[in-house]
This record gives C-alpha cells, sequence and structure tokens, in this order.
C-alpha cells in the first residue's frame, strides 16, 4: 500500500518494479514478463582469459534475466526480472517455435 496521492490514469507507486521498463499490469491483461521477448539476453563478461592460440583475449558470453528494453532506454543494466511480473507496456510476445 502507497501512501503517495492516486492519481487517475497513473499506475500505483507499487507497480514499480526494479529493472522493468515500464509499471508492471500497463501490457496486455494476463501476459507477464515470462512471455516477453525482451526478457532475458546475452551478455558479456568483463574480465578475459588469455588465449596463447588465438593471442587475444577470450571473453565469457553468459544469459541473463534481465529486461532488454530497460537497457535499451536507460543504457544501464537492471536488476534480474521475475516471469511472473505482470507486463508492461513495452510487451511483445515471444517467437512461437517450431
Amino acid at each position: 500500500m502507497s501512501y503517495m496521492t492516486k492519481i487517475e490514469g497513473y499506475p500505483e507507486a507499487d507497480d514499480c518494479k526494479p529493472g522493468m521498463a515500464f509499471f508492471a499490469g500497463t501490457g496486455p491483461a494476463g501476459k507477464t514478463c515470462g512471455d516477453c521477448k525482451h526478457r532475458g539476453y546475452s551478455r558479456q563478461s568483463q574480465k578475459g582469459t588469455w588465449s596463447d592460440g588465438l593471442q587475444q583475449d577470450v571473453y565469457r558470453s553468459y544469459r541473463v534475466n534481465k529486461c532488454a528494453m530497460f537497457k535499451k532506454l536507460s543504457g544501464h543494466h537492471g536488476q534480474d526480472i521475475s516471469k511472473q511480473y505482470a507486463a508492461c507496456k513495452y510487451f511483445e510476445a515471444k517467437a512461437e517455435r517450431a
């Protein structure tokens, strides 16, 4: 329960989830972050390991459960996003696998 004044047409402060691109629940009804193509992306490690064979640093790539739209809009990596969060206005459905 927020103690801030509720303004009609604007989401509650409690609907703000750290790392999300916009307020939770502003997307399609019944959809969650787990259904969105923006949840999760690959990230490269900051510290490389020297490879004698390649004669260069090799960086590991790993997957994170952060919002790619948040990264695009803010330029920063946000916090991990739960797949149970209600979708925001930037929701885009994941592509169907064949």
